[in-house]
């Protein structure tokens, strides 16, 4: 563990700038060109406990795209997946934490910003992290806070992103069953189901 200690609120306060809002508005109007509105949750709440930092609204919907938004200072490409936000009190990171409610976490660093999809992203997480955790520039990394130790793991993008495509996707259905063919008399018979 480094000797720097970190601060929750100066943390906060550095990814909830006023100064990059109109960066945030514009990568949400580039996804979503007849956004409505967006709507930022600074203040404390229980949408802002559920990890909810953005409501977009959208003319084809009743209730709005939430969004967890991150934001990094340095492109170091990857994810820095948070499994413990305080590890002496076993609280889960904000990766792993099945009370959040957004739909999308906001992955911003200098000069791009990454859209997950929050539920995939999660089992992703929990099914590859210990997976992940062997990588050498994945250990875990312990950040002290002040009072709380939260717990990180380095994830290369393209480690991300294959989690999210295994984890989508999923056996469907039944194998395609053709049928059994014979020949009866000189004629073709097809039997559909099994043999009486």
């Amino acid at each position: 563990m480094n000797g720097v200690i970190h601060d929750f609120y100066e943390r906060l306060d550095h990814s909830q700038k006023l100064s990059d809002e109109p960066s945030w508005v514009e990568f949400y109007r580039r996804i979503w060109p007849d956004m409505i509105s967006c709507v930022r949750l600074d203040a404390d709440s229980k949408l802002q406990r559920a990890g909810i930092d953005r409501a977009i609204f959208l003319p084809n919907r009743q209730i709005p795209i939430y969004v967890d938004e991150k934001k990094r200072d340095k492109d170091w490409g990857d994810l820095l997946v948070e499994e413990w936000s305080n590890l002496e009190r076993h609280k889960v990171g904000w990766a792993l934490d099945k009370t959040k409610v957004c739909d999308f976490v906001a992955y911003a660093v200098p000069g791009r910003c990454h859209l997950l999809p929050f539920e995939l992203l999660r089992v992703a997480c929990e099914t590859h992290l210990d997976e992940w955790k062997c990588k050498p520039r994945a250990y875990p990394k312990d950040a002290r806070n002040n009072g709380y130790t939260t717990r990180n793991c380095s994830v290369q993008w393209d480690d991300v992103w294959r989690a999210i495509r295994r984890v989508s996707m999923r056996k469907w259905g039944a194998e395609l069953q053709l049928p059994r063919v014979s020949n009866v008399d000189g004629q073709l018979v097809f039997e559909w189901g099994a043999p009486q």
